[in-house]
């Protein structure tokens, strides 16, 4: 079959979504992978075509649609057109951990809390479409030129992510940093062009081939819950991924490589009406904390 698969619009979605895009090619079909910023990483993923929101007539030389849902205005059309002109070939996945009836389209995947994203993807492609070869994998392939690891003190820091929220705080990032230079690292700050003014210590790159090559070419990662935390993992780099809440860190956890989640400790009330964990949480993850996880992560992934 000729398939379409629909990503949500972050790196770590798209990453994601790859993994079903690879399993479908492995079994023989022809697919095709939709995400708005994922042009550049065509040379990682030579297998795989990946295109942009593409004219909805073009999607009539599809036979089957996999579309995994957010909100977002372009995918309200793609969802629209899909339900409308091809109801029975449209798959909708939401990648929720939760049965609750506001969440539509659960039904499909199935996704299970206890299960990062990776092993909830692959065990869809397993037991509910039933692919002969399955796998955890996403395909990516490390193009000519790139280095895997030859950095191998290096420490990618991503401090950012797509919401304030979600990002601890950044006089501890400078304090970890400040700590593990002086145990002989090289950290290294990557965020995007627009988050340079909010840190200035920190490299941007023009374009997501470039930012592969540096991960792929560095020894560790650390950040927030956000895709280059995924980019790393599925490019064989050990992370610590630091989130808001145990439930988030468990289930959206980078998944293909060794790695550590840190969350606020389950002590801290978190009533109802007060939620002192999520109100509090950077101020709860300290830096001692990060440092311990970090050294114990080393010494777990290098014998």
């Amino acid at each position: 079959m000729k398939c379409a698969v629909f990503s949500c619009l972050g790196l770590g979605d798209g990453l994601l979504a790859l993994i079903l895009s690879h399993n479908l090619h492995q079994n023989g079909h022809e697919v095709t992978t939709f995400h708005p910023n994922f042009g550049s990483l065509q040379t990682w993923f030579p297998h795989l075509p990946l295109k942009t929101m593409p004219p909805l007539e073009d999607l009539l030389e599809y036979d089957r649609f996999f579309i995994v849902y957010e909100r977002s205005e372009w995918m309200q059309a793609i969802l629209k057109f899909c339900k409308e002109k091809f109801p029975n070939q449209t798959t909708i996945l939401n990648p929720i951990p939760s049965k609750r009836p506001n969440y539509p389209y659960w039904e499909e995947g199935r996704f299970e809390l206890r299960r990062c994203m990776v092993d909830n993807l692959y065990i869809y492609c397993r037991d509910i479409l039933k692919l002969p070869i399955a796998t955890r994998e996403n395909g990516i392939r490390i193009p000519e030129g790139a280095r895997p690891k030859s950095f191998k003190n290096r420490v990618v820091v991503h401090p950012t992510s797509s919401r304030p929220g979600k990002n601890w705080l950044k006089r501890k990032y400078l304090a970890v940093k400040k700590q593990l230079e002086k145990e002989g690292y090289e950290v290294v700050f990557v965020v995007s062009s627009k988050e340079k003014e909010e840190w200035p210590e920190a490299v941007a790159f023009s374009s997501l081939d470039d930012l592969a090559v540096f991960v792929c070419e560095s020894g560790w990662m650390m950040g927030n819950d956000s895709g280059i935390g995924h980019l790393a993992s599925c490019l064989g780099l050990p992370t610590l991924t630091i989130c808001r809440t145990r439930q988030i860190g468990y289930f959206w956890r980078p998944g293909w490589s060794p790695g550590e989640v840190l969350f606020a400790p389950r002590w801290i009330p978190n009533l109802k009406f007060y939620r002192f964990r999520d109100k509090y949480w950077q101020s709860l993850i300290p830096v001692r904390r990060v440092l311990s996880n970090f050294r114990s992560l080393v010494l777990r992934t290098s014998q």
